[in-house]
């Protein structure tokens, strides 16, 4: 595994793709254990600093029309975290999709395991857009099954992209935070893709499913760190040139220009 987390990191650094064609069967994780492996080897030749964890397909409604197994987890960057009002390159995000999400800020450090479930007191939520990305030529990806595409996308840094902060929402724990609006504004028009239901996860829920995948690797979040906790809208593919405006209902605005 240690030839895809090698080359994965690589694409990240040179900000290209790379083809699955060109790798054997056996180089290509077949189990989440595998695909951690491939993502350790990406994380230790590139020696970021991090700022806490991503998760993504996190309800099971979502896992089982998409045939994953599990969520779909990756660490921060501190690099890739931007401001709400903040202008990007297109070269720096090809093939990348825009999700609306909460993000869990700490505000001490805490350990993941499974009584951080009681310390909702020491996090803060936020408003947040997950940039989703990917080091794969999309055409080279898409000839495995989905189960597989999901080992890839976690050895690939959980689909990790550009992570933008937002508002804070104010005493978070009162507000019905699934209940909020969220409308999008691409070039002028507007939509309103909030998943309903199943598929949009309370961040509580996502806190807890990310402690389950985590308590027995024995790493733990640090005051100041985020907790991306998955999408609430279906995602947006991004272009070149869009002016984008996203609402959160009575919270706040996130503004983004794709150069």
């Amino acid at each position: 595994m240690n030839k895809l987390g090698n080359e994965l990191a690589d694409a990240w650094l040179k900000k290209k793709t790379i083809d699955l064609n060109k790798f054997n069967r056996s180089e290509i994780p077949k189990t989440r254990e595998e695909a951690y492996n491939v993502l350790d080897t990406f994380y230790e030749k590139l020696n970021k600093k991090t700022l806490g964890w991503k998760i993504g397909a996190v309800s099971k409604e979502v896992q089982l029309d998409e045939s994953f197994d599990g969520p779909v987890p990756g660490k921060i960057f501190e690099e890739t975290i931007l401001e709400s009002n903040c202008a990007i390159k297109f070269t720096d995000i090809p093939a990348s999709n825009l999700e609306c999400e909460y993000a869990f800020k700490f505000k001490k450090n805490l350990k993941i395991d499974n009584s951080l479930n009681t310390k909702l007191k020491h996090l803060s939520l936020y408003i947040a857009i997950d940039i989703t990305s990917s080091r794969y030529k999309k055409t080279s990806k898409e000839k495995f099954d989905k189960l597989t595409q999901m080992y890839l996308g976690i050895a690939d840094h959980g689909n990790g992209g550009k992570i933008i902060i937002g508002e804070e929402i104010k005493n978070w724990e009162n507000v019905n935070i699934n209940d909020i609006k969220i409308s999008l504004n691409v070039n002028g028009n507007l939509s309103e893709p909030s998943y309903i239901g199943q598929k949009r996860v309370d961040p509580r829920e996502s806190l807890r499913v990310f402690i389950d995948e985590f308590k027995s690797k024995k790493i733990n979040f640090n005051k100041g760190d985020y907790l991306l906790c998955g999408s609430l809208t279906q995602p947006y593919t991004l272009k070149e040139n869009d002016k984008i405006k996203i609402n959160y209902e009575n919270i706040g605005f996130i503004k983004i220009k794709i150069l």
